[in-house]
């Protein structure tokens, strides 16, 4: 696997010629849950191409979204593997766009069943790993939203926005996140606002809470310059829509 995503950035929507020779090899790869590591490289792999081949990854999500839903209902497989499954569910629909309604419903379900972890706070190998895992939720979430935006769904999306912004209270109250959750957590509060405000007209209630202040105002003071620059433009977005009529 390691050699096919650099052949697959290099030749970029030209790739597509191998997938059929390919796809076997990464569904293979996403179901060998045994040996942990081929399965993140294969799922590391199916990002680099759907990035790279956008919406000709169509006729090959099944199989990879199968064997990505299988990889985390998996009780058995090493916990590492979750989070850029979850992660590849935005990637997938980032790159498919409209294409990626059948497989909406339960990415969704399997996103804010993973957004209920809980772990001991007192352990830091789990706090680490939630840090990871909820990243990974995040970075899905933006992916899905600009994956349906992009394919005019944006009213299937609805029902999931109150879910989401409860999950972001939550990180707004956890004192282990970690800067890079903080960062994704307030880039996606401003993407919600910018995408889901004009289809939720009640989402300005919802945004002008203290949590999503309490985000912004953290990465405001984070003093790195790309949060700051994120947390300015989340700000700005959020107060626009606010004050619109």
């Amino acid at each position: 696997f390691s050699a096919i995503p650099a052949i697959s950035d290099a030749l970029d929507a030209d790739f597509l010629k191998y997938m059929d020779a390919v796809t076997p090899f990464l569904v293979a790869g996403l179901r060998n849950s045994e040996a942990y590591q081929v399965c993140i490289v294969a799922v590391g792999t199916v990002g680099d191409i759907s990035r790279n081949i956008e919406g000709k990854m169509q006729p090959y999500c099944d199989q990879i979204m199968n064997a990505l839903v299988d990889d985390v209902k998996d009780p058995k497989i090493h916990r590492s593997v979750k989070p850029p499954v979850l992660s590849c569910f935005g990637d997938i629909a980032m790159a498919i766009g409209a294409g990626f309604q059948p497989y909406l419903d339960f990415s969704m379900m399997l996103l804010m069943q993973a957004s209920n972890t809980n772990v001991n706070p007192e352990d830091e190998d789990l706090v680490d790993y939630l840090n990871i895992l909820r990243e990974s939720i995040l970075e899905a979430y933006v992916g899905i939203i600009q994956g349906l935006r992009d394919g005019n769904l944006l009213q299937l999306f609805v029902q999931y926005v109150s879910p989401i912004l409860q999950f972001l209270q939550r990180i707004s109250e956890d004192p282990a996140r970690d800067d890079y959750i903080l960062s994704k957590a307030v880039g996606l509060l401003g993407d919600i606002a910018q995408t889901m405000g004009p289809v939720i007209p009640q989402l300005k209630t919802e945004l002008n809470q203290p949590f999503a202040a309490k985000l912004i105002n953290d990465a405001m003071a984070s003093g790195e310059d790309s949060m700051v620059e994120t947390a300015t433009w989340a700000s700005t977005v959020i107060t626009q829509f606010i004050q619109t009529n």
